[in-house]
């Protein structure tokens, strides 16, 4: 799934790691949601309730043996040619529906948590254009005005910290 097909995905939710367990606090078992993955080299991660808990699941691309977008697989494990592998993100998140398709440590996705908010014009730019472009140094030669190009160039995800005070005591 490229990631202006994404925006379609009704379950995808833009938000962080932080917020995404807020949301899903004392929902059912089973109950997901696909967000922004928080390091730079994954594009969605994937938060669960499983265990009583929310945990999260990086989404990693094995492109095959080319660089041919066709050869693309989405799985919780790309360097494990056991763990299974879809041609979409969407196709992923429905296999692991199903409990008998989950070993215990992989994520069960049978509630999707749905997004309640239409994606900025921003967010949907930025998606059109990263599914046409292969590399962020290719994006200085589009022609496009430069507070655009550095948007584009920008990291997206933003998270603010969690600050824990304690007592010095």
């Amino acid at each position: 799934m490229s990631i202006s097909e994404s925006v379609n995905v009704n379950v995808y939710i833009v938000h962080c790691r932080f917020v995404a367990e807020s949301e899903l606090e004392n929902k059912p078992e089973g109950t997901f949601l696909l967000r922004d993955s928080a390091q730079p080299d994954y594009i969605f991660s994937v938060s669960f309730r499983r265990y009583a808990r929310t945990l999260h699941a990086r989404i990693e691309v094995n492109t095959g043996l080319g660089v041919d977008a066709r050869a693309r697989l989405f799985s919780f494990d790309a360097s494990d040619p056991q763990r299974f592998a879809a041609p979409t993100v969407p196709a992923l998140l429905a296999h692991y529906k199903e409990s008998a398709n989950c070993m215990f440590f992989e994520p069960l996705l049978t509630v999707p948590l749905h997004r309640r908010e239409a994606f900025t014009l921003s967010d949907l730019t930025r998606a059109v254009i990263a599914t046409r472009v292969t590399e962020y140094d290719s994006i200085a030669a589009l022609p496009i005005p430069s507070r655009l190009k550095e948007f584009l160039r920008r990291y997206h995800y933003r998270c603010p910290l969690a600050e824990r005070f304690f007592p010095l005591t």
